[in-house]
């Protein structure tokens, strides 16, 4: 047998076993002091509770902890087990520096500070009605509202026909309308198919602008709704002429405070916390000395 182990110990692959376990228990004995810290993982019910809350990615410390308190001795050895395992896998990447030069994880700490940069709101005096009314004012043509219209119109193509053609085809077409008395809910049976809608009802500016081009919007609204149904145009486009039958109309205005408080309040309170956020990102800068090592001047 000892001649066996005398045997043994010649061996390269055994030399190597044995002066591994040596540098091993080496290093332990030398930076025992580091295991008794770096090397510890705390599984306390505080820890789990917060490792459960970012599982579940909800922030109910009191739910949390009721429902750790209520877990089996195998569904708690199995929290722990996969908690001690992510800490692992990220105490072992931070000593290997990976967390470095990664993009990924730099935007996420960026975020992360940029969050926290947005400070306790809760702590910051509530905007009074005097602010509210300064803000308004500051911000009032960004309330402004689209006018609108409700109307039908009756579509002669130019297309294949000469633009003079159709305008007088446009014409003859309006004095039947008329005549006839046809109302909103017969234009279908008049003129051709168009590229977008028949009847628009309450729709803005903007969208009517789209449809038709900017000339036609600009013209339907110089026209005055009419009481009677009367017909009017011919109203050129982009794509013929138009006949139109003008119910509603609503110039563009500015709703007063009183309509809107709530949502001056909302933007209101949301330009508070982009400037306290903003407060707070400069005053972490300042601690910063920037170097540009290109650019002395």
């Amino acid at each position: 047998m000892n001649v066996s182990l005398r045997n043994a110990a010649k061996e390269p692959l055994f030399q190597f076993i044995v002066i591994g376990l040596l540098l091993i228990v080496g290093e332990r004995l030398v930076n025992s002091s580091n295991y008794s810290g770096e090397y510890q993982i705390i599984v306390d019910d505080q820890v789990l509770a917060q490792f459960m809350q970012q599982q579940a990615k909800t922030f109910e410390p009191d739910q949390a902890l009721a429902a750790l308190t209520a877990l089996s001795g195998d569904d708690r050895q199995r929290l722990i087990d996969d908690y001690v395992r992510g800490e692992v896998l990220y105490r072992e990447a931070l000593a290997l520096d990976l967390d470095r030069n990664d993009s990924i994880i730099r935007r996420r700490l960026m975020q992360k500070m940029d969050y926290l940069a947005q400070g306790f709101y809760d702590e910051v005096a509530p905007l009074n009605e005097k602010d509210l009314k300064r803000f308004y004012a500051e911000h009032r043509g960004e309330y402004k509202k689209s006018a609108t219209a409700t109307f039908t119109h009756v579509f002669i193509s130019k297309e294949n026909r000469g633009s003079q053609e159709s305008k007088i085809a446009a014409d003859t077409l309006l004095n039947s309308l008329n005549q006839d008395s046809i109302p909103f809910d017969k234009a279908g049976l008049y003129g051709e198919r168009f590229l977008y809608n028949r009847n628009y009802v309450k729709r803005d500016a903007q969208e009517i602008a789209s449809h038709f081009g900017p000339d036609f919007n600009q013209q339907l609204f110089d026209l005055e709704p009419s009481l009677q149904g009367n017909w009017q145009g011919p109203i050129e486009s982009n794509y013929g002429w138009h006949l139109v039958l003008l119910t509603t109309k609503v110039d563009a205005y500015i709703p007063s405070l009183t309509d809107i408080g709530g949502v001056v309040l909302a933007d209101a309170q949301r330009q508070q916390q982009h400037e306290l956020k903003r407060m707070a990102i400069n005053k972490l800068m300042a601690k910063y000395q920037i170097i540009d090592p290109d650019n002395s001047e």
